[in-house]
């Protein structure tokens, strides 16, 4: 009587098990546990940034919100955000650009309309251009120009007080840049007028004996789309436009750079310009260009390369200082500036940190400010306010420095070492400091099908290593874990440098069928057709089918899938009591996987 019923490739064959010297079947089953975690995470690092889908590299995370991230083996919260405005009430408008007036030692913004100036309390209003728009500002040997939109004529003054309107020959200017003449002589201003006019002009002002712009102009490219930003790069005077960068040389040559992007024109491109360690970067459609000194040019920012984090945002602001560059990002409904640095580990990436965040306050604007030796922020458009945060090296130590109320950190899927697999989730262990009653760090956590957070411990108030037990059980299969903080003192913050999530994965069970069939079940079966039925089960790229007579199971129900393992099927000799001829049997493996 047949015990083992296989089907392999719609092929079926019932097989009967051999017995041994002692008479019992020649048949075990046996089951094996893979090798899996006791710990569940463990994270101690986040200095690599955000933009992390699955927990690979372990200094990275997904994403965060008012957070810093940029001193090795901690996280913090980011910098307060102080808000400024005219005695309390808004600006009336958003900002459009900050300028630093060295002649007299006042930060100046504009927004639509006006100009202001920060008298170290509050913006000052000092011209209302009514009927009119404000394009840009721009210093030049002590003098404050403003430039308007469309046909108006552009207006200067010496001490950010008295306007002056332009009387020159060519009075109508879009934009500024103070740079080298074409000779490299001498400075002079540098000015554009949309579509595709670049003037220069040693003064630029209507006293004495004024000093008319250049005539003719340079023409850039065509009139069909705009110049937006003049700059320099690598000591080259540059002209950004909609549809392309071209370098204005000193013989008067227009050389364009970019001619691919006649393909992806945009009133953003080049809109924002910065420097940063010898390189220039600019806004590019929705993305920030990186332009080195020797002219290569490739795509970077905070959202490059993040697509798995399903992000996406338009710049509206770049500036940097010695160590770091800014860029404020529109994500649609709110707005990030991010704090970045290249740094080369094995190769050379990006750090990003989300690290002052804006809300649903719009921004056009960013720019760093030194208002002193000691006093240096980062100033930003902040709905119709301005708004900065303070610059400081190492905040943790600055006794300057503030921070924001509360922000939060997500980190990475974490997925086990199978995705499938259960985890089950016991306690975490943490390493804090500052942490008080009213400084807290409280962990969360998300699972894959979730759109919100979920506590998992309460508060954490106390300080050094501390093991929390969960509040309630934990079990999932793919999960990320947040760290949500919060101060009653701005001047002060909750530090984590060490976080580990303590439980146990629960794998999937291995179960072996290991058999010996006799070579001839009945009359009517020969040993090689048997043998060549299970040497297909060797070479078979579908499962087999595995079912036991004995408990009246069949291959079309109640049967389970297995495989064949390598080195198998085999022919080997089973010896019997004396007096009875050894016989012959075919050895399998059979291997099945299921789920405890």
């Amino acid at each position: 009587m047949a015990d083992h019923q296989l089907q392999i490739d719609g092929k079926t064959e019932n097989l009967t098990l051999l017995k041994d010297e002692n008479g019992a079947v020649m048949y075990e089953v046996t089951e094996d546990v893979p090798q899996h975690k006791n710990t569940i995470f463990t994270q101690d690092n986040w200095i690599g940034g955000h933009g992390q889908y699955d927990f690979l590299a372990p200094d990275k995370y997904f994403e965060g919100q008012s957070i810093d991230t940029t001193q090795p083996n901690k996280v913090f919260l980011g910098p307060l955000i102080n808000q400024v405005g005219i005695s309390g009430a808004s600006l009336g408008a958003n900002p459009v650009c900050f300028c630093w007036f060295e002649a007299i030692s006042k930060l100046m913004v504009a927004t639509a309309t006006k100009v202001f100036w920060y008298d170290g309390t509050n913006f000052v209003e000092k011209e209302d251009f009514a009927g009119k728009v404000i394009r840009d500002m721009w210093e030049f040997n002590k003098v404050l120009f403003v430039a308007l939109d469309g046909a108006d004529e552009y207006y200067y003054s010496a001490d950010g007080i008295t306007y002056t309107e332009s009387t020159l020959t060519q009075d109508v200017i879009h934009g500024f840049l103070g740079a080298p003449n074409p000779a490299a002589t001498a400075s002079v201003l540098w000015g554009f007028e949309e579509p595709n006019e670049v003037h220069y002009n040693t003064v630029g002002t209507n006293a004495g004996t004024p000093a008319q712009w250049s005539d003719p102009p340079a023409y850039i490219g065509d009139t069909s789309n705009n110049i937006t930003k003049l700059f320099l790069s690598g000591g080259k005077l540059m002209v950004g436009k909609e549809d392309n960068l071209y370098h204005y040389d000193s013989g008067g040559g227009s050389h364009p750079y970019m001619n691919d992007l006649q393909h992806s024109w945009s009133s953003n491109n080049f809109k924002y310009v910065t420097d940063w360690q010898s390189m220039t970067y600019c806004s590019i459609v929705t993305d920030i260009g990186e332009i080195s000194s020797y002219n290569s040019f490739k795509l970077m920012g905070p959202l490059n390369e993040t697509g798995d984090i399903n992000k996406v945002g338009t710049c509206v602001g770049l500036a940097s200082e010695r160590k770091w560059l800014y860029a404020a990002i529109d994500e649609g409904t709110n707005t990030h500036i991010y704090k970045g640095r290249e740094v080369y580990e094995d190769r050379l990436k990006w750090q990003w940190c989300p690290w002052v965040f804006l809300g649903a306050n719009a921004c056009a604007t960013i720019k760093v400010c030194q208002h002193s030796a000691s006093d240096r922020r980062l100033w930003f458009g902040y709905g119709n306010y301005a708004g900065y945060v303070i610059l400081s090296d190492d905040p943790l130590a600055d006794s300057s420095a503030k921070f924001a109320a509360s922000g939060w950190i997500r980190m990475s899927y974490e997925i086990g070492t199978n995705e499938y697999w259960d985890e089950l989730i016991q306690s975490i262990v943490t390493q804090t400091e500052a942490c008080t009653a009213n400084l807290t760090i409280t962990p969360k956590y998300r699972k894959d099908t979730d759109t919100s957070a979920t506590d998992l411990t309460d508060a954490i108030t106390r300080n050094g290593v501390l093991k929390t037990n969960l509040t309630s059980e934990l079990n999932c299969k793919r999960v990320q874990f947040e760290l949500h903080f919060a101060t009653n003192s701005s001047s002060s913050t909750p530090e984590l440098s060490y976080f580990e999530v303590r439980g146990v994965e629960k794998p999937e069970t291995i179960r072996i069928h290991q058999a010996v069939y006799a070579t001839r079940s009945s009359p009517f079966q020969k040993a090689g057709t048997l043998r060549n039925f299970l040497r297909d089960g060797r070479a078979s790229t579908s499962l087999i089918r595995f079912a036991d007579l004995n408990y009246g199971e069949s291959t079309k129900r109640d049967f389970v899938y297995v495989v064949m393992e390598p080195g198998f099927p085999r022919e080997i000799e089973v010896k019997h009591p004396k007096g009875k001829e050894p016989e012959m049997g075919i050895q399998v493996r059979l291997k099945e996987m299921r789920f405890e």
